[in-house]
């Protein structure tokens, strides 16, 4: 009689296993027409390498045996081999007592291990089918069929999940196609809608974001010009329902850690997969991986948003208030609208939700914050009606990934390689240089490129407020500013502060963001003690910066301005449908005995033909350089014809890492 009942497990291990396996191989075969079959992310191996074993203690006997839990339940090549074996001990002493005749104790111990292994196999095999982990991930029933498994799985692009559940060293699992869609309307996914053929809707461009999730569409609206539409896939009801439950459910579970560099927020994919499905046992895989979306996006993404913020495409994106339309600076399109809008609930909510990433306190107290959020990107964002009457706003200043480098200046056509080759020997020989020009004339990104001039082994602090500056250079000093909004905490730093602080570590280049203040006088004092600088400042042309320079409240005696060497003004202009950027003249600086301070071009651009005219005849700047090096005028422009030949070659070939870029100038500087 104890026989029979001990044979009853491995019997109902082995009926269930069976059930399980043809249920899946039904559920996938009915997916062959399925546009999107995602596979389940990957868990990470239980297994590792072998180490000391610690003392055996409650907590280590707990962790244990999550592992080995872990291990049977993962949808791999091991969970399944480790599953067969507890299937498989279970139903060979099941054999062994049924037709082996074995004395009492050895068959009361035979009877135990089936009965646990039995027990265990049951167990797993009940969160086997509430994970829908039959199979290794990625293995089709068109695999089974041709024969071909895949090497490893993989997960389409999941949104934000896809930089919050990968280490801070993995690359995110998708990266922005800017192709046209309409060249590859068969990769369209299902939950594409069809475009309208109406008249009124004139499509200028179409690509996809966050593939195979959201897209972009640019299109005209009627008489009301061009619009940015963001398109995501619909949800029922249901699945609206399902996804409040659980972002309700991981709410509690997750613990966030969005302060620090890079975005290290882990969402375990598997406890996703099981908590919708608790919610919906029948869902479908496509559906899931749609939702999954949703989650990652809102809860470690930027909401509605995450597409716009994702978009290499962008530069800035703001809200003015609620009810409004967000609109963005397109890189090929300027300003657009786009399909976005916040209620005044959203909207408030959405404000907070950026304070918190930046680690900046936002409330009617502080209702203005200036911060750098998680990725780079600036932000300034007003809270409520207290300082704007349209409600609360934002502005995010996308951070470029990749700085700007000199031959990204000369495709764009902000400069030639002619202009680029005198800066460099200026900047190389510790020329002082401000660049001057209006709001998005790309000044900084400028600064930036030309920084690579810079001698590697120099010594280069920085200040800004917001960090930007990227150099390759290891004897590089970043600093930023700091200001605390707490009442009665000292502790603020300015650029005043920073730069007489940096004034101690004997610099031999300084480089700040951006002057408007009273640092502008230290800076100065900085050139005519023998540093070198670059800075930005807000103004038109060399003579409005000039005039901002000398007056309240930066007020900059005019003698001090003999140290500053070069001003190059930058503009953004409109041409036709496209927005480009054009370096509009360089300046040298002259200084008479009276005091009066004259600009000296050197080059111009010509808007008629968007070519750059060299002006000047002789330069003070490149005679100050050729006499310290001890050139004659031939050597000095074979000097020049070296440089702009480098850049004309540096372009034909594959563009170089920045590293490789700046070691090829430190090597021709030499």
């Amino acid at each position: 009689m104890i026989q029979e009942i001990l044979i009853l497990f491995p019997c109902a291990v082995l009926f269930v296993g069976l059930s399980g396996l043809f249920t899946t191989l039904k559920n996938m075969a009915g997916s062959l027409n399925n546009p999107i079959s995602p596979a389940r992310e990957s868990r990470p191996s239980s297994t590792s390498s072998h180490k000391e074993l610690p003392a055996m203690d409650m907590k280590t006997a707990r962790e244990g045996l999550g592992k080995i839990s872990a291990l049977l339940t993962e949808p791999s090549w091991e969970g399944l081999v480790s599953f067969g074996a507890v299937a498989a001990i279970a139903l060979v002493s099941a054999f062994i007592l049924m037709f082996i005749d074995l004395p009492l104790p050895a068959m009361a111990g035979l009877g135990i291990v089936t009965l646990v292994s039995a027990g265990i196999g049951l167990i797993t095999l009940r969160a086997r089918h509430a994970a829908g982990a039959w199979l290794p991930m990625g293995i089709t029933i068109q695999g089974l069929i041709s024969g071909k498994f895949p090497a490893e799985a993989s997960q389409p692009s999941l949104g934000p999940g896809a930089a919050a559940v990968a280490s801070s060293t993995a690359p995110p699992a998708d990266t922005a196609d800017i192709g046209n869609l309409d060249k590859h309307s068969s990769d369209i996914p299902f939950f594409v809608a069809e475009m309208p053929d109406d008249p009124s809707l004139a499509t200028l461009e179409r690509y996809w974001v966050v593939e195979p999730f959201s897209y972009v569409t640019i299109k005209r609206v009627g008489n009301e010009g061009f619009t940015y539409v963001v398109s995501e896939p619909p949800i029922s009801k249901k699945e609206k329902t399902i996804l409040l439950e659980t972002y309700a459910h991981l709410r509690d579970i997750i613990i966030y850690d969005e302060t620090e560099a890079g975005r290290n927020t882990r969402i375990d994919p598997v406890a996703v997969s099981r908590i919708i499905r608790s919610f919906d046992p029948e869902i479908a895989d496509d559906r899931l991986a749609i939702l999954d979306y949703y989650i990652r996006r809102d809860l470690t993404g930027y909401g509605p948003l995450e597409t716009l913020m994702r978009d290499p495409a962008l530069e800035d994106i703001s809200c003015n208030g609620n009810d409004l339309p967000v609109f963005i600076f397109h890189r090929a399109y300027g300003s657009l609208p786009t399909s976005i809008l916040f209620s005044e609930a959203e909207l408030n909510q959405f404000v907070l939700k950026l304070a918190q990433k930046a680690n900046k306190q936002l409330s009617l107290s502080n209702p203005m914050v200036d911060a750098t959020l998680p990725d780079g990107a600036r932000i300034q964002i007003t809270y409520s009606e207290v300082v704007s009457t349209k409600g609360s706003s934002f502005t995010i200043r996308k951070f470029r990934a990749e700085p700007m480098t000199p031959l990204d200046l000369i495709r764009y056509g902000t400069y030639d390689a002619r202009t680029l080759a005198f800066l460099w020997l200026a900047i190389e020989h510790r020329k002082s240089l401000l660049v001057v020009g209006g709001t998005a004339s790309g000044k900084t990104s400028m600064m930036n490129a030309v920084s690579l001039f810079i001698p590697q082994n120099a010594k280069v602090v920085s200040l800004e407020d917001t960090r930007e500056i990227q150099l390759p250079h290891k004897n590089w000093l970043p600093t930023q500013t700091r200001e605390l909004n707490s009442e009665g905490i000292r502790g603020d730093i300015d650029l005043f502060g920073l730069l007489k602080a940096c004034m101690r570590q004997r610099p031999e280049y300084i480089i700040v963001g951006e002057v408007r203040g009273k640092e502008a006088q230290t800076l100065f004092q900085a050139m005519n003690s023998g540093h070198a600088t670059l800075s930005t400042i807000h103004a038109g042309s060399v003579y409005e910066a000039i005039n901002r320079l000398t007056h309240d409240p930066i007020n900059v005696p005019p003698v001090m301005f003999q140290a500053l060497d070069l001003v190059v003004v930058q503009s953004i202009y409109t041409l036709g449908k496209t927005r480009i950027r054009r370096c509009l003249s360089i300046h040298e600086i002259a200084v008479n005995k009276d005091g009066e301070i004259t600009p000296i071009p050197l080059f111009e651009w010509n808007v008629q033909d968007d070519t750059f005219r060299k002006l000047y005849t002789r330069s003070k700047t490149l005679e100050e350089i050729a006499f310290h090096n001890a050139w004659d005028e031939k050597e000095l422009e074979l000097e020049l014809a070296k440089r702009e030949e480098f850049f004309s070659w540096a372009l034909d070939v594959q563009p170089p890492t920045l590293r490789d870029l700046a070691n090829a100038i430190h090597d021709l500087g030499d």
